[in-house]
């Protein structure tokens, strides 16, 4: 009846970045290299220099920790 949905668009790294509360957004090396990791585990080769976006920060708290929330993704 309907056709099965299936994506054709390659892969790409999305990370989670959590900071104490106030203390600011995360380097853009700590971000990179999370992205590199991100690609490891999906099984793509290294980039050199991924263009991404950051969103955020999101007010959290987890096991009693205040904490600021980011999200990032290679685009």
């Amino acid at each position: 009846m309907f056709p099965p949905l299936v994506s054709h668009t390659s892969p790409r790294a999305l990370v989670v970045l959590r900071v104490s509360r106030g203390a600011g957004p995360p380097s853009e090396r700590d971000i990179r290299a999370r992205i590199d990791a991100d690609r490891a585990r999906l099984g793509l080769p290294p980039d050199g220099a991924p263009t991404y976006r950051v969103a955020g920060p999101y007010a959290i708290e987890l096991g009693g920790q205040a904490l600021d929330e980011y999200v990032a993704w290679e685009i």
